[in-house]
């Protein structure tokens, strides 16, 4: 996780210089009159708010240590949403005390707070409320099994049932290999009597039917790979198109999908690059040279072969690019694009108690 350390005091330079070396990837922000020592100290050259600007989305995590209040204010103008602002934390320069002021679960400020103040022997401050009640909120869930929550504000309400202590069901398509809040009981979802928990939480990548009488969030599994084969101009409407239909007929949610991979020549193919943008997943590309030493494992073209070098596409690539798993499509036409759909076997999921990556 890169890591901003960005200080004005003489003190807090001597603390600065300190975190850096115990935190990877950090670079550390002086005030422009003290003379940088390394090239890992950088100089401040402007007013603080113009200088948070530049830097605001270029790092995972802020670490300010100055007074909170000059952080608040040097922040507001660029604070837009929890699902991509960064953590920000503040510390007194003294580094008694480390405060997680910003993105505390999805920015992962709390879990960088607690990590820092180990590592000075302070004391942290957290301030949510999951937290400080030893529970746990819908976001921090999601994050540690790798999952997209399909709602925030379905999820907000469902956090403030935990945290009020209200029973809350889960029904789940996936292993939770943590402990739970008392609160929180898992249940077969053919048996669950609704009436008995406050809100539910599904955790599937199948469609779920809304029930408008439930407090109810739904986190899809970030374990779909979908491999793309598509003609030269297909666009990224029909590529989408074809996306949906597949995941239509399997009763897949789009928000499953942890990535879509395709052959190296099909890289910069304008719709396939428009269609994996609009549905925010990475492109895996993989190269023709690992697809030729498994293809004869799958059906191949010859017309695809004599075009690119390689008889198949959709389904070696999905193979290639997924960490292992089980086929839920094989290969399907669409108009001149072809789809394979696998679901990962080994599942990667967060940790919940706590980030090494510091």
């Amino acid at each position: 996780m890169s890591k901003a350390i960005i200080t004005l005091t003489r003190g807090g330079f001597d603390l600065g210089k300190r975190l850096q070396q115990m935190l990877k990837d950090s670079t550390l922000y002086v005030n422009g009159k003290f003379e940088a020592e390394d090239a890992g100290i950088q100089k401040i050259d402007k007013n603080i708010t113009a200088f948070v600007g530049e830097i605001f989305h270029q790092y995972d995590c802020l670490i300010f240590i100055m007074a909170a209040g000059i952080v608040v204010r040097a922040i507001a103008p660029y604070v837009q949403d929890k699902k991509t602002d960064p953590a920000v934390i503040v510390l007194d320069e003294k580094g008694k005390n480390v405060i997680s002021l910003l993105s505390g679960h999805l920015g992962g400020a709390n879990e960088y707070t607690l990590v820092i103040a180990e590592l000075l022997r302070s004391n942290p401050v957290i301030t949510t409320a999951s937290d400080i009640n030893e529970s746990i909120a819908v976001d921090t869930l999601a994050m540690a099994l790798n999952c997209a929550i399909e709602d925030y504000n379905d999820a907000t309400r469902i956090t403030a049932h935990i945290v009020n202590g209200e029973q809350v069901g889960i029904h789940t398509d996936i292993p939770i290999p943590f402990s739970l809040p008392e609160n929180l009981t898992i249940v077969d979802e053919k048996k669950v009597e609704n009436e008995k928990y406050k809100g539910m939480i599904y955790i599937t990548e199948r469609q779920v039917k809304k029930n408008p009488d439930e407090d109810q969030v739904i986190l899809r599994p970030k374990r779909i790979v979908l491999g793309i084969g598509c003609r030269k101009g297909k666009t990224e409407e029909d590529i989408l198109k074809a996306i949906h239909a597949a995941l239509q007929g399997l009763n897949m949610h789009p928000l499953s999908i942890k990535h879509i991979a395709t052959v190296d020549v099909k890289e910069n193919e304008p719709g396939l690059v428009g269609a994996v943008k609009t549905l925010g997943v990475p492109l895996v590309v993989v190269n023709r040279e690992r697809i030729a030493a498994v293809e004869k494992e799958f059906s191949r073209s010859e017309f695809v072969e004599k075009t690119i070098g390689v008889g198949s596409v959709c389904e070696p690539v999905a193979m290639l690019s997924c960490n292992g798993g089980m086929w839920l499509q094989r290969k399907t036409a669409y108009d001149g694009i072809t789809i394979a759909v696998m679901r990962e076997g080994g599942v990667e999921y967060g940790n919940y108690c706590g980030r090494n990556q510091l």
